[in-house]
C-alpha cells in the first residue's frame, strides 16, 4: 500500500513538471503570438536608474515579456531613456510596472529606508545603496512600429546627451530621445538640454 501511495505520488509530480513545461511553452507562444501583428513601443523617462533595485526589475521583466530595447544612461546631466519594444499586451505590463509598481523612491517600510540611507564602508564592504527620494519615472511616448530595432534588451551609458542621441540614430530613432529631452526641458529648465538641429544631423 506504501509502494501504491509513493508511486501516485511520483506520477502527480511528474503530470505537474509536464504542465509547468506546459504552461510555459504556452506562455513564450503567447508573448510571441502578441507581437505578431505589429511591435508597440514605449518610451520612458527615468531620473535616476543607479538603483541595483530598478535595473533588476527593469530588466528582468523585460525578458519575461519578450520586451527588447534597453535603458540608455546619460552621464551628464543623469538621466535614464527606457525604450521597449514588444507585443501590446506585453506593452501594457511593462507600462504597468514603470508607472505604477515600482517604487522608484524607496520602500514604503521605514526600517528598510532607514537601512538603504546607511553611509560609508562597514568590514572593508560598500554598505547598500541609497534610493533616490526625488526620483521619477514618466511614461514619455508610445506607438507601434513595424519591426523591431533591437534583438535583446541591453543596458548602456553614455558620457553626455550628444552621444546617446547619436547611439539611438544609428538605429534610425534619434527622435525617440529628441521627446525625452523635451521631457525634460519642461520640467528642469536648469538643464536646457540643446535638441540637434536637422542640418547638424548630417555627421
Amino acid at each position: 500500500q506504501m509502494q501504491a501511495r509513493q508511486k501516485t505520488h511520483l506520477e502527480r509530480n511528474e503530470a505537474n513538471k509536464a504542465t509547468k513545461e506546459q504552461k510555459a511553452e504556452k506562455r513564450a507562444r503567447k508573448l510571441q503570438e502578441d507581437a505578431s501583428e505589429g511591435v508597440s513601443v514605449a518610451i520612458f523617462y527615468v531620473k535616476d536608474m543607479s538603483h541595483t533595485y530598478h535595473r533588476t526589475k527593469v530588466d528582468l521583466n523585460a525578458q519575461q515579456n519578450n520586451i527588447t530595447g534597453g535603458v540608455l544612461e546619460c552621464a551628464h546631466p543623469s538621466l535614464a531613456c527606457v525604450i521597449c519594444e514588444g507585443g501590446p499586451k506585453a506593452i501594457k505590463r511593462y507600462t504597468r510596472l514603470m508607472t505604477v509598481r515600482m517604487k522608484w523612491k524607496g520602500p514604503e517600510d521605514a526600517a528598510l529606508d532607514e537601512e538603504e540611507d546607511a553611509d560609508g564602508v562597514e568590514d572593508g564592504k560598500p554598505v547598500t545603496q541609497r534610493f533616490n527620494p526625488d526620483n521619477e519615472c514618466e511614461l514619455i511616448w508610445t506607438g507601434m512600429a513595424r519591426k523591431r530595432l533591437f534583438s535583446s534588451f541591453v543596458f548602456q551609458v553614455c558620457e553626455n546627451s550628444d552621444i546617446a542621441r547619436k547611439v539611438l540614430k544609428s538605429k534610425g530613432v534619434a527622435h525617440y530621445w529628441d521627446q525625452l529631452i523635451s521631457r525634460v526641458n519642461r520640467g528642469e529648465s536648469s538643464l536646457q538640454l540643446k535638441l540637434v538641429d536637422s542640418d547638424d544631423d548630417e555627421d
